[in-house]
């Protein structure tokens, strides 16, 4: 698949965690976790664009997560397929948070906690890396 498209989303997928911190330290946190689900999605669907040469039509991170777990195991990396899989059994709480601030957040229905969004961060950190550990698993 084109690196060029991967590339475009991983360098959006930072900009938006790195537009996150900005915001939380403004003081606006319900844009932060929106700009922190972005990043995540983007980042998810990067790596799936490189693995599969296609971008789902999915916004869910859990969604985008099983897929390509199902997608490694498919392609007969297991114990990458279980990473994600145990990612997102580990973390499900701060993920449901992701999720909804792409919908809450953007009407300015979102009330999150400091504390909350800072999480958010954490955990996206990572998932980024995470990615990165399975595309050079998978890709070399």
């Amino acid at each position: 698949m084109s690196g060029k498209r991967v590339n475009i989303l991983k360098n959006r997928a930072k900009a938006f965690l790195d537009l996150a911190r900005e915001l939380i330290e403004r003081g606006q946190l319900d844009l932060a976790s929106f700009s922190a689900e972005q990043a995540s999605q983007l980042r998810v669907k990067a790596t799936l664009l490189r693995l599969l040469g296609e971008i789902p039509r999915i916004h869910s991170i859990r969604e985008l997560l099983g897929l390509l777990a199902k997608k490694l195991e498919e392609m007969g990396y297991s114990s990458e397929a279980d990473a994600v899989s145990s990612f997102v059994r580990e973390n499900r709480g701060v993920i449901i948070n992701i999720e909804s601030a792409y919908t809450e957040s953007g009407y300015g229905l979102f009330n999150v906690r400091e504390k909350d969004v800072r999480e958010m961060l954490r955990v996206i950190e990572k998932f980024f890396k995470l990615l990165e550990v399975i595309e050079n698993a998978v890709l070399g």
